[in-house]
């Protein structure tokens, strides 16, 4: 039984609020739930409020979840929360004493501007520090948003925040979202464990299920962001409805894009061939949407992401991957085992590996039981091990497993 610990836990993400109810769709607190680290959380979130929510449409709600929360100054994107740091400075400092004198230990998704203040007074408190780095900022500034002087000036941003990132990344438990940024952020005096904060769990792998004859549904599931490659996806399935008159690409997710690439693919008459579906429950609709594809995509040629969970999501549903050699995905995605691996933003090579899997019932089978195969080191199991292990090293005095 763990000890009456209080958790603090800070993962950058914008909440909804009507007053009643704090919700989002990002399930990441589940996963620090179930590792069972302490005997109440307290999370610090941002609050976007509206008049009127339904919590049945959201996979968490905090106050049904027993979480304290503590409200902080509301941003709906990346310049908005730059803009808080410095418009909010006194508020954030306030809210990240109460935050840290009312807990024990200390979880930070990092990187995130507001969480500097965090991490700061968690360092002045003395309070064990578990840091969850899940993005590479040298990639940040490679994003197409970015053009001319500011792109040069967005990778000097980025550049020094990386540096304040490695600074941050001397003190306390650091883990990682996939192997390069445990590269990027493990030094021989403060090294980095890679870990993946995922709910499969072994009960929920599935079978591989050989499908003969060519492959018609192609899926896509993230957000629709700069740097996700979606645009050449759509510009692939353009390129191929001749030759594959019944190609049907589905794009699950939402973001800021949602619309733009709407628009581009009335622009080039691809309605009969591409469906947007928008954002979609990770629960019973998402598992059904699984179980009708026959090819996933991850086209990402920018996006400043670790390792991708939604990755292991997939080949836990038993799918053949396409994805690109970016991030971390390389270092587990290997090229004709567990998946094709295309050069990020080429869309020819995103082309041909997409009609090399339609045509190929084989090598679709082949590398969706590579990927099966994959999963199995990844699921929820293994990653509460591997976390507890490290908790119990870092923080003898504090914690001991069960």
């Amino acid at each position: 039984m763990v000890k009456p610990l209080r958790l603090g836990v800070f993962l950058d993400h914008s909440h909804l609020s009507d007053g009643r109810f704090t919700v989002t769709q990002d399930e990441a607190l589940k996963f620090i739930e179930g590792l069972n680290l302490a005997e109440s959380i307290t999370q610090a979130v941002s609050i976007i409020p509206v008049e009127k929510l339904d919590p049945e449409k959201y996979n968490i709600v905090l106050e049904q979840r027993g979480v304290t929360v503590i409200p902080l100054p509301s941003w709906r994107n990346a310049a908005e929360n730059v803009l808080s740091l410095f418009c909010d400075f006194r508020s954030h400092f306030a809210k990240a004493r109460l935050f840290v004198e009312n807990c024990d230990v200390i979880w930070l998704r990092i990187p995130s501007m507001i969480g500097l203040f965090f991490w700061w007074v968690a360092r002045k408190k003395r309070k064990p520090l578990i840091l969850h780095v899940v993005s590479n900022l040298l990639l940040a500034s490679k994003r197409s948003k970015y053009k001319g002087i500011v792109k040069v000036l967005a990778h000097l941003f980025f550049l020094i925040y990386h540096l304040a990132v490695k600074i941050m990344t001397r003190y306390g438990l650091v883990l990682t979202a996939g192997e390069e940024l445990k590269r990027l952020y493990s030094n021989p005096l403060h090294p980095a464990f890679s870990i993946d904060d995922i709910l499969i769990k072994e009960k929920d792998l599935q079978s591989v299920k050989k499908k003969s004859g060519q492959a018609k549904e192609i899926l896509f599931v993230g957000r629709f962001a700069y740097g996700k490659g979606i645009d050449i996806l759509i510009d692939a399935v353009g390129n191929l409805k001749s030759e594959f008159p019944e190609i049907r690409l589905a794009m699950a997710g939402d973001g800021i894009l949602l619309e733009e690439m709407r628009q581009r693919v009335a622009t080039q008459g691809l309605n009969k061939h591409v469906k947007i579906l928008g954002f979609v429950s990770a629960s019973g609709p998402l598992q059904e949407l699984y179980k009708k594809t026959d090819i996933a995509v991850l086209p990402s040629d920018s996006y400043p992401e670790g390792f991708p969970r939604v990755i292991l999501e997939l080949w836990s549903a038993g799918l053949p991957l396409i994805a690109t050699r970016l991030a971390g995905i390389p270092y587990r995605v290997k090229d004709g085992v567990n998946g094709l691996l295309v050069t990020p933003g080429n869309l020819k090579e995103l082309t041909d590996a997409i009609r090399k899997l339609i045509v190929d019932a084989d090598l679709r089978h082949r590398l969706a039981e590579g990927g099966s195969r994959t999963v199995k080191r990844f699921t929820f199991e293994h990653q509460v091990d591997i976390i507890k292990r490290l908790v119990k090293r870092y923080y003898p005095g504090i914690y001991d497993p069960v």
